[in-house]
């Protein structure tokens, strides 16, 4: 202890000597330095959290905030570049000035949400980056230059044509038939011939095809490979061709014949403005040749997992199902249904408002509402009156209104039909709002469709194998309420939510309530079989399925954004 004494003592002694404008100026320094240090220190955590601070994590792989934005610039000067092809095209006449315009739009739609499509994309590229190591997956070369040929080339263009024939239905079984299905199939064989034989496809097109481009003898239009939905086996075809010319008879889809043609070729070609543009536009080249490689990865990757997916047999499970529209409030709140005629003021709803209340028109109104009230009491069913009403929609239902929670209409009208004890048949009224006056017929009051629904789910649950009969009868008494059994599904062929929820029942289970998009639903399972894929079912996993599939991944990674966590991690699906 005794050399901190003397150190203490001897500090003392220097600073008793010590000239003591020296000290101030030392210390009037020494604040400025210190003050220095804090603002470097400000500007350079500053400058950390806007370059290097993590703009995007997921399970632990990120990307910086700097990163971040020069993907953001290098998406807003893609987007640029796509306008200015589109106004090219339709300079050329490849494209209508209408088509033009619509696409237009989509860009600049596009680049209105760049900020949240641009965070979405960052996600799955750290996604896709970590499942195709964890599956040896990459992307070739040969993929990569491929895929930044699609940023600096101008695509190859198709005109393509079209002849569509229909199959007809067999009239006993409202569907085609082997009968019908033949018949067209000779059809489009002897406009093939046709074809063959030099026929003009644009005057065979508006002679035979059904469908809306045959006036225009079956010109479809100019498209690229990449606008085109290639799942649709016609198109496909088309694309397949190495020439210009007919495609062979194609069974688009059950009850359709098509011939698709192609009139035309505009072979690709480099866009010579690309690197004076990109290079005006200053993008990191770098990071854009590296966002190009994430893309190919992703192909490569979605190729690898579809392969997977399509390998046969394949679970499936037969689906019924009950749904309706969600109610803004969930369905939780009761609900009241009433009849009503309204009596404006000049009989104009919109404009009683703005109308003076001593306007004679306003007494008027309520004496016609006093008449029917009376009319009503003395036995002349409203229904009959509703023809009368200012408010036409409901007037032509007979008054009735539509089921609504409180606070649906405006407070007179709603602290009218909520009063506590009323009865069906109850009248109300005349009631003044701001439209006029109403007389009111109370119809009834019901708990909320969630409190129902969930109740019919139980019914359902115990139902068994009745449950397509139980739920087509609830339809009956419950407005809104569809039954649908779409068969057969397979898990990487619907909508993620839908799957998720079908594929933790079991054989014969049923779902309790459950919210699907905008709509409440019950879900059977009524059996569970391995079983190849349909053509349809084939072609839907083609377009989809790795979305899904990517999608059961992206809900279980932990995600923060500017380091938020904005999701938890949960449990990841089997690879």
């Amino acid at each position: 202890m005794k050399i901190f004494t003397r150190l203490r003592a001897r500090i003392a002694a220097w600073y008793e000597a010590a000239d003591k404008s020296l000290l101030a100026n030392l210390a009037f320094l020494s604040a400025i330095v210190l003050s220095a240090i804090l603002l470097v220190g400000a500007v350079g955590a500053n400058w950390w959290s806007s370059t290097f601070a993590s703009a995007v994590e997921v399970n632990g792989a990120s990307i910086s905030v700097g990163e971040a934005k020069a993907r953001g610039e290098i998406e807003l000067f893609r987007l640029g570049q796509e306008g200015g092809r589109i106004r090219a095209r339709v300079s050329a006449g490849t494209l209508s000035s209408e088509q033009g315009n619509a696409l237009l739009q989509q860009i600049n739609d596009a680049s209105t949400n760049i900020s949240s499509q641009l965070t979405s994309d960052m996600i799955d590229v750290l996604l896709v980056d970590a499942l195709a190591a964890a599956r040896g997956v990459t992307a070739t070369q040969e993929e990569i230059d491929a895929e930044w040929a699609k940023e600096t080339t101008l695509p190859e263009l198709r005109l393509l044509r079209r002849i569509t024939i229909d199959i007809a239905n067999d009239p006993k079984l409202g569907a085609p038939s082997e009968v019908t299905i033949a018949a067209a199939k000779a059809r489009a064989d002897g406009i093939a011939q046709e074809l063959a034989g030099g026929a003009d496809f644009a005057t065979l097109a508006k002679r035979e095809s059904s469908d809306s481009y045959a006036a225009e003898g079956g010109r479809i239009g100019w498209s690229s490979k990449a606008e085109d939905p290639l799942t649709d086996l016609g198109y496909a075809a088309a694309w397949s061709l190495t020439a210009p010319g007919p495609t062979e008879v194609i069974k688009r889809a059950t009850d359709q014949f098509v011939i698709f043609y192609v009139d035309q070729i505009r072979a690709a070609a480099p866009d010579a403005d690309f690197e004076k543009s990109a290079s005006e536009a200053g993008v990191d080249m770098s990071l854009y040749k590296k966002m190009s490689a994430e893309r190919a990865l992703r192909t490569a990757l979605s190729a690898s997992v579809t392969a997977e997916l399509l390998v046969d047999p394949v679970q499936q499970r037969d689906v019924s199902f009950v749904s309706i529209a969600a109610p803004q409030d969930g369905g939780v709140s009761e609900e009241v249904q009433v009849r009503h005629i309204l009596y404006s003021p000049n009989d104009d709803s919109q404009g009683a408002a703005a109308l003076d209340l001593a306007d004679p028109a306003w007494a008027a109104a309520e004496a016609e509402a006093k008449a029917a009230f009376e009319a009503i009491q003395g036995g002349t069913p409203l229904e009959e009156l509703a023809s009368e009403s200012d408010d036409e929609g409901s007037g032509a239902e007979g008054g009735l209104l539509a089921w609504a929670v409180k606070g649906t209409f405006v407070p007179e009208f709603d602290d009218a039909v909520w009063a506590d004890g009323l009865k069906q048949g109850d009248l109300l009224g005349p009631i003044k709002t701001q439209f006029g006056y109403h007389v009111i017929q109370f119809e009834a009051r019901r708990e909320g469709i969630a409190l129902r629904l969930e109740q019919l789910a139980a019914d359902l649950a115990a139902a068994g194998a009745d449950f397509d009969a139980v739920a087509a009868e609830a339809a009956k008494e419950i407005d809104g309420l569809t039954v649908d059994r779409p068969g057969f599904v397979v898990r990487y062929a619907i909508n993620p939510q839908l799957s998720a929820m079908v594929w933790k029942l079991g054989d014969g289970e049923v779902s309790g309530l459950e919210t699907l998009g905008d709509q409440l639903a019950i879900i059977r399972v009524n059996a569970i079989e391995n079983k190849p894929y349909t053509e349809e079912q084939r072609r839907t996993v083609e377009s989809s399925g790795f979305s899904i599939w990517l999608d059961g991944y992206r809900t279980a990674a932990k995600i923060s954004i500017d380091g938020a966590v904005v999701q938890e991690a949960g449990e990841s699906p089997a690879p």
